[in-house]
């Protein structure tokens, strides 16, 4: 009866001795370390997206195993996104997913498409910004336009990848202010900023989060944002591009996770889990949201999908309205 017992027992409930972390055994749970892909090079948006996800799920035991940051850039996210196509039905690997890459798979027409991966879920909604240094030649986005159409295509704006959403919003400046800026491309903001700060560029495409540190420096001004609101703190002065008569040049990006092509149902149940409540807690919500002035926007697997179909097609359309697609 004893021996009955403790079968049962071990039945009903595994206790890792991982950090105390508890799963039902009915459900599925990592059983190793977890790779987590960043489609980018250190100190863009991306990568501090990821690794305050892998943090907060080894500090709050979300996870019985620990999820390995590793960059792999290149070719805009292609790289990162074969990498993810040779790990099809792994249920130990992870991406990092913005929809700007998820919008470049199809705009430069990679051989992996985001609809190859599995959507595993949304953990925020970001803006973005143009910045200029302090001490340039520009202060403010009305004498930056006027001096590109002074002197067109001598103004370089600096930003990470092409086909994202960077490029959009370039794409967007150029066609509603009729002007000729020239696209200056990077692998990650980390790079576009050091090109700003260096006066390789004259202008940078960021996440508040990506350029925050710089602006709080006082090194950075941000001049003007592609959101539908004005953003408040240190980027409360920045008018929208709707404030300066441009309502048509308004982008927000998405931050979310996938897995590899044909992950199992069970792993994508667990990664969500873990995302949902990685997404309730304090620090996530204070030192990442608030912090980096972002939206904090939970979605499950199933949200995130729909949410990207709709949003690629819409952008497809853009880019052909500019021109860059046919």
């Amino acid at each position: 009866m004893k021996r009955f017992l403790g079968f049962l027992l071990v039945g009903i409930m595994t206790v890792s001795l991982f950090g105390g972390y508890v799963q039902s055994a009915s459900k599925w749970a990592p059983e190793r370390e977890i790779e987590f892909v960043v489609p980018s090079s250190p100190g863009g948006g991306s990568d501090l997206n990821a690794r305050t996800i892998a943090d907060l799920a080894q500090k709050n035991k979300f996870s019985p195993y620990a999820l390995m940051v590793v960059n792999k850039p290149g070719g805009s996210g292609a790289v990162s996104f074969a990498y993810m196509n040779t790990k099809k039905g792994d249920s130990h690997t992870l991406m990092v997913l913005h929809s700007g890459q998820a919008i470049g798979s199809y705009v430069n027409n990679w051989n992996v498409k985001v609809s190859d991966l599995t959507y595993i879920g949304t953990v925020a909604f970001d803006e973005l910004t143009l910045g200029v240094k302090k001490d340039g030649k520009y202060k403010d986005i009305k004498s930056l336009l006027a001096a590109v159409k002074r002197q067109p295509r001598s103004i370089k704006i600096g930003g990470s990848q092409r086909g994202n959403s960077d490029h959009l919003s370039f794409e967007l400046i150029n066609k509603y202010t009729g002007s000729e800026f020239t696209y200056v491309m990077f692998n990650s903001s980390g790079e576009v900023m050091s090109a700003l700060l260096g006066g390789h560029v004259d202008v940078g495409i960021f996440n508040p989060m990506e350029c925050i540190g710089q602006v709080a420096a006082g090194e950075v001004i941000p001049i003007v944002t592609f959101a539908k609101n004005r953003l408040t703190g240190l980027f409360k002065d920045a008018p929208t591009f709707a404030e300066i008569g441009y309502e048509e040049i308004q982008v927000t990006e998405v931050r979310a996770i996938a897995g590899p092509p044909n992950m199992p149902a069970a792993a994508v149940e667990f990664y969500e889990d873990m995302l949902r409540k990685i997404t309730e807690t304090d620090e996530w919500k204070q030192n990442y949201i608030e912090k980096n002035l972002l939206v904090n926007n939970y979605l499950n697997a199933a949200d995130t999908k729909e949410y990207h179909e709709k949003m690629i097609d819409v952008n497809i359309k853009t880019f052909k309205e500019v021109g860059y697609l046919k």
